[in-house]
């Protein structure tokens, strides 16, 4: 079977480890250290239920109360992974409004 391709966005407040999450799962290792992302992008190929998939991971910039959404991440992207951190509410409360404003986007 040919590979199915699927884009997916990491979002979620600045400094809560969206990128040090998407290198673990694409390269295998953590990276503790801090470096604002502006946008990376990153490719895997995995096998799911004999099918498989060549995804497209992109590691956005942290959003915050001013850039909740960018419009260039609901276009062409299959699913997205909300990050927060367990030790900033700030972070939480941004993950909601970018959840609830991606239903508003998919009218769900």
């Amino acid at each position: 079977m040919p590979f199915k391709q699927r884009k997916i966005a990491v979002m979620g407040y600045r400094s809560v480890g969206k990128s040090s999450l998407s290198i673990q799962f694409v390269e295998g290792q953590f990276v503790d250290s801090y470096d604002p992302t502006i946008e990376n992008t990153f490719t895997k190929s995995t096998r799911l239920n004999s099918q498989d998939y060549e995804l497209k991971l992109v590691d956005t910039a942290g959003q915050d109360e001013y850039s909740i959404f960018p419009s260039q991440y609901s276009i062409d992207v299959h699913g997205y992974v909300l990050v927060y951190s367990i030790t900033s509410l700030k972070s939480f409360e941004v993950v909601k409004s970018i959840y609830d404003k991606l239903l508003d986007i998919t009218g769900k």
